[in-house]
């Protein structure tokens, strides 16, 4: 199916009294049994995936092109309808849903970004608000605020239009024209795909801050495992057909991989990996009776106390609490994690 920019964007919660107004929580989305099959293809490009969605939380997919991921994605918002099964969000059966209504509850983040070329970047953010019939001093506020939220001063780029700006500002747009009419769910098609590898680094990192602030329930399709790895809550390897290879957290798929496939996602280096889920203060801290000029703080991960030992050349840094020097940590300690086997948490 075409995109259609009236089809993508979210719509108005029913409850928001004006922009000032808290932005609506993430709610669960539930997939029991959903299927689609298209006609003269011998097998489901989705095959009876069922999954639970916890409110408020970013779901990877993550698969070989092919397998589906994007497909079962778009029928959370029936932009592809579900051969079969049942999608539920917040409770509601989506399928008894008028679908328009429903593409409005749902902010869309596509990696082509979308944006209308003819329209200026506020004229894109205000579509759906337009839609839903808001004043015009209300969608104006909005606008602002969405502008801001994603790092663009609206006195900047209120009136551009896409063709002047750069990748990593058309995709901050789309992401505020998602979150224009304050929905509970985004769904995002490898949004940062089509930017260089450090704006895309830093589109990642703005939009984990950005999910701490609004709690959406966000599902996130990539072929990128470790960005599955920085983004993802939750991650749910796939294979063809969008079966579920394993879908749990990442510091679980890292140290226990359900089999060879998923192996062949995480790659070399997976007790590295693992360090990025592990704080300093993990490991027992060392004397502080010699201190360096470097230091760390508690709640750093040991990938980063490695990353600046390493950059730096040293063998140990100071750990500090709230700037106060609380002991050491040593590069054997850390070298020491990355060697031992992951514990089972079933066991």
């Amino acid at each position: 199916m075409p995109e259609n920019p009236t089809t993508v964007e979210p719509t108005e919660t029913g409850k928001q009294t004006g922009p000032a107004a808290h932005d609506a929580r993430g709610v669960p989305i539930v997939l029991s049994e959903l299927t689609k099959t298209y006609p003269g293809q011998a097998k489901p490009a989705v095959d009876a995936v069922s999954m639970e969605i916890p409110a408020g939380e970013i779901v990877v997919l993550v698969g070989p092109s092919g397998c589906g991921k994007t497909t079962t994605m778009r029928m959370v918002n029936r932009l592809i309808e579900p051969t079969s099964g049942t999608i539920t969000i917040g409770g509601d059966d989506v399928t008894h849903l008028d679908d328009v209504q429903l593409r409005r509850r749902i902010g869309y983040v596509i990696q082509q970004i979308g944006l209308i070329p003819h329209l200026s970047i506020a004229q894109n953010v205000a579509l759906v608000p337009k839609l839903l019939k808001w004043d015009k001093a209300r969608i104006r506020s909005r606008v602002d605020e969405m502008l801001t939220t994603v790092g663009l001063d609206p006195d900047d780029y209120r009136d551009r239009y896409p063709r002047q700006l750069s990748g990593g500002q058309q995709q901050r747009v789309g992401v505020a024209r998602a979150l224009a009419a304050d929905p509970p769910i985004m769904l995002m098609d490898e949004p940062f795909g089509a930017v260089d590898p450090i704006t895309r680094s830093r589109l990642q990192d703005e939009f984990l801050s950005l999910q701490q602030q609004l709690g959406k329930t966000i599902v996130f399709v990539t072929h990128d495992f470790d960005e599955a790895l920085k983004l993802g809550d939750r991650i749910a390897v796939l294979r063809e057909g969008s079966k579920i290879a394993q879908y749990d957290t990442p510091e679980q798929i890292l140290a226990h991989p359900a089999d060879e496939f998923v192996e062949s996602f995480i790659g070399e280096g997976a007790a590295l990996k693992r360090l990025n889920f592990e704080r300093v203060d993990s490991l027992p801290l060392q004397d502080d009776s010699v201190q360096t000029r470097e230091t760390v703080d508690v709640s750093s991960t040991l990938h980063a106390a490695l990353d600046l030992m390493v950059g730096k050349g040293l063998r140990q840094v100071t750990v500090a609490r709230d700037g106060r020097p609380v002991g050491m940590v040593r590069v054997d300690d850390i070298l020491d994690r990355v060697n031992r086997p992951a514990e089972d948490p079933t066991a």
